[in-house]
């Protein structure tokens, strides 16, 4: 019988890839942020988005080459992770926008020029919102993937 556990003989560097490239992004996007001194209250919807984002997609195109491939359970159990998963991020999302709309940035970017709050306040939206959608939209689209690796390794023996 073929060993359930089998790693592809990469993963450990692709691991090591993707945490890197996670940190990487995580710190791009963060910097302008902390480099202004803004005492922003949402890092943890921040920080999330983009760590769920990079994981997302990593699992979506490499899934195959992951420690899950052949952790059937470990699947089925993240599939309904991700539903809840889904639903959290939309409502941090919902926060964001509920925060912005009524008191807007200016409560935490006050302290900048004109110039400075306006591309700010316009990156820390845009990037809020990317990475927010992208991360409930990749989280979905992984929920559909582990049905389709199940499906696949219990009919074809593949991931």
């Amino acid at each position: 019988m073929e060993n359930q556990h089998h790693q592809t003989p990469g993963h450990w560097r692709i691991t090591l890839l993707w945490l890197i490239l996670t940190a990487i992004v995580l710190a791009a996007f963060s910097a302008p942020i902390l480099l202004n001194e803004v005492d922003f209250p949402f890092w943890w919807s921040h920080c999330l988005f983009i760590v769920v984002f990079m994981f997302a997609i990593r699992y979506l195109f490499f899934l195959r080459h992951s420690w899950l491939a052949s952790r059937q359970i470990v699947k089925i159990a993240l599939f309904f992770l991700c539903f809840w998963g889904v639903f959290y991020l939309i409502d941090l999302i919902h926060e964001f926008q509920t925060f912005t709309d009524d008191d807007g940035l200016n409560v935490f970017l006050e302290h900048l020029s004109n110039a400075e709050y306006s591309s700010l306040s316009r990156f820390i939206k845009s990037e809020m919102i990317f990475f927010g959608t992208g991360s409930v939209i990749a989280l979905g689209f992984l929920a559909i993937r582990f049905v389709i690796s199940v499906w696949r390794w219990h009919n074809l023996r593949k991931a």
